[in-house]
């Protein structure tokens, strides 16, 4: 009786790349959450805290996108660890410290906040299962996830402040 042999699977070489993918869903949160902000936000926030037009919105979001995009791109390439991943996280976190603001400023002003649905429908929902799979996956040492959470605090903050001016 001979034993079959078993020949291992091939490998993909694209595998690990097509797993990086969450990488860019900071990225993707970002233009669904500007998408649904886009219409109202401008005046809303004229309305609470300070003078805002849709053409100043649209100026400031399109680098911005094109930021959170490289950042998301580059750590989606490298895989693991490094400031690209850094960056990612801090954007990724960034949108959990928005949607907080979305819900506080829904609660507080007892209407609509633009945002606020992609902010705790996407938003947070999907930063618990990209932190998940940067910590199962090994994408991150907690010291970079710690810092990405401390830049992107310092970001979200950044973002609020510039309402009031």
């Amino acid at each position: 009786m001979t034993t079959p042999v078993v020949k291992p699977a091939p490998s993909d070489p694209g595998a690990p790349l097509k797993r990086s993918v969450l990488f860019l869903l900071p990225f993707v949160v970002f233009v669904l959450h500007t998408l649904e902000e886009l219409p109202g936000f401008a005046a809303w926030a004229t309305r609470h805290f300070g003078p805002e037009t849709t053409n100043e919105f649209v100026a400031y979001h399109i680098p911005l996108m094109l930021l959170v995009l490289l950042c998301s791109w580059r750590a989606m390439v490298a895989e693991r660890h490094g400031g690209w991943v850094v960056m990612a996280i801090a954007f990724q976190w960034q949108f959990c410290v928005n949607a907080v603001f979305h819900l506080s400023t829904w609660v507080a002003f007892g209407e609509y906040a633009p945002g606020v649905v992609i902010a705790s429908v996407v938003a947070l929902p999907s930063s618990v299962y990209f932190f998940s799979w940067v910590r199962r996956e090994d994408r991150a040492t907690m010291k970079e996830v710690f810092l990405g959470g401390v830049i992107g605090t310092v970001v979200a903050a950044l973002a609020i402040g510039f309402l009031f001016l």
